[in-house]
């Protein structure tokens, strides 16, 4: 059962980083700017930030499928509005700006239940690697879906990626249709309001500090570390030269990086890993943003973006695993909801940010100093926050399992 959910799920995957890679050539090609590039991204994911909350509520009390079904076929019709748009050759920049609003909304409700799911589909002692094989399909999608789309951007062909994208949306609709998806045992109350559901799972990292600190450490990357691929489009044509080609070459680096980064996670740490892993994870991934951003030669860039990959995965990897495996399961959606608000939620403050410093001080600003911020944090919260570090599914049980 979960292998079909991982072959939907890689399918989808290839589509929707066809579809990122393309848009964003789409938006510098309409506009020209580095600013507007960033806004697009950021309004894609702002839905995150206001919806994630409710949207894991909702994961608490609905069915995981019929939320999940529903949300990818409204991205399904989404990517062929843009497809025929690109296609005709009547595409406006605004056209993107609200046909991305529209899929970050339905991809903010999903988000949470699709997360939710793979703890209801697999054995507790098998989550771990559950979660590292999901990575492993998301980075070798991030491999292959911005190769193709890089190949086909290159010989005139945007609406290609698009309409790439919606099919994979149908294929996953068709999986997810066949999958006995089992209900967890213990739901949130569905007799009392979602306010007060929402609450419940705020109460409960408001008694849980090593959650708590998984759940607002994931902000950090979000806002200084993540904006590097909204830049990606920029630094493939003005800063190396490399055109569209490149761009998917550049993506593509990333994917192998990240692969490799899955594999070794789910080889090497199948019992869901540790705090140390995860803060290594991010200063590994802080520091390689640093040589990115610096870099004017094609292989070091690539091989900075290939660590990158690698050091996030293990990062997202790690955390989202002990979340999983240390919330007890009646507010794991929620749980879940909160972590992807942080994690997700803020990308379109570190967007936008990013979009501006780069506009008015350069691209190598713009990456540099987020790298520089994120080891900043990650230094504090090594010497302040010391429990982190020790944290593991195995030893630490909270309070409320």
């Amino acid at each position: 059962m979960y292998r079909r959910f991982i072959v939907g799920a890689f399918i989808g995957t290839i589509g929707s980083w066809m579809q990122t890679t393309a848009q964003g050539w789409l938006v510098l090609d309409l506009t020209n700017s580095a600013a507007l590039l960033g806004l697009t991204s950021a309004i894609q994911s702002a839905p995150t930030l206001f919806l994630s909350l409710i949207a894991g509520v909702l994961a608490d009390r609905m069915d995981l499928r019929r939320i999940l079904i529903a949300t990818q076929a409204a991205g399904g019709v989404l990517a062929a509005v843009l497809a025929v748009l690109t296609g005709s050759g009547t595409v406006q920049f605004w056209h993107v700006v609200v046909i991305a609003a529209l899929a970050g909304s339905a991809g903010a409700f999903g988000m949470p239940a699709f997360q939710a799911v793979v703890s209801t589909i697999v054995e507790r002692n098998a989550i771990g690697n559950a979660i590292a094989l999901n990575s492993a399909q998301f980075n070798l999608g991030r491999i292959v879906g911005p190769s193709m789309a890089g190949f086909a951007i290159a010989a005139g062909g945007l609406a290609v990626a698009f309409w790439a994208n919606a099919l994979s949306f149908v294929v996953v609709v068709l999986v997810l249709a066949t999958l006995p998806i089992k209900r967890p045992a213990a739901l949130a109350r569905v007799d009392a309001s979602l306010w007060s559901n929402l609450m419940d799972g705020i109460d409960y990292l408001r008694r849980e500090p090593v959650i708590r600190g998984l759940v607002l450490l994931a902000a950090v990357p979000a806002v200084f570390v993540l904006n590097y691929l909204v830049l990606l489009p920029v630094y493939a044509r003005d800063v190396l030269g490399v055109g569209a080609a490149g761009l998917g070459l550049l993506t593509a680096g990333v994917g192998v990086g990240a692969l490799t980064g899955a594999l070794s996670v789910a080889v090497l740490r199948p019992s869901g890993g540790s705090g140390a892993l995860l803060l290594s994870g991010l200063t590994v991934a802080a520091t390689a943003l640093v040589v990115f951003a610096v870099s004017r030669w094609l292989p070091l860039s690539l091989v900075a973006l290939a660590v990158l990959g690698a050091a996030q995965v293990a990062y997202y990897a790690t955390t989202n695993t002990l979340i999983q495996m240390l919330v007890p399961a009646r507010l794991r959606g929620r749980v879940v909801s909160l972590y992807i608000l942080t994690s997700l939620g803020v990308i379109p403050i570190g967007n936008l940010l990013a979009g501006l410093v780069a506009q008015a001080f350069g691209p190598t600003v713009a990456l540099a100093g987020g790298g520089i911020a994120t080891l900043v944090v990650v230094g504090a919260v090594v010497v302040s926050f010391p429990s982190l570090r020790r944290v593991r599914p195995e030893p630490y049980a909270p309070a409320g399992t």
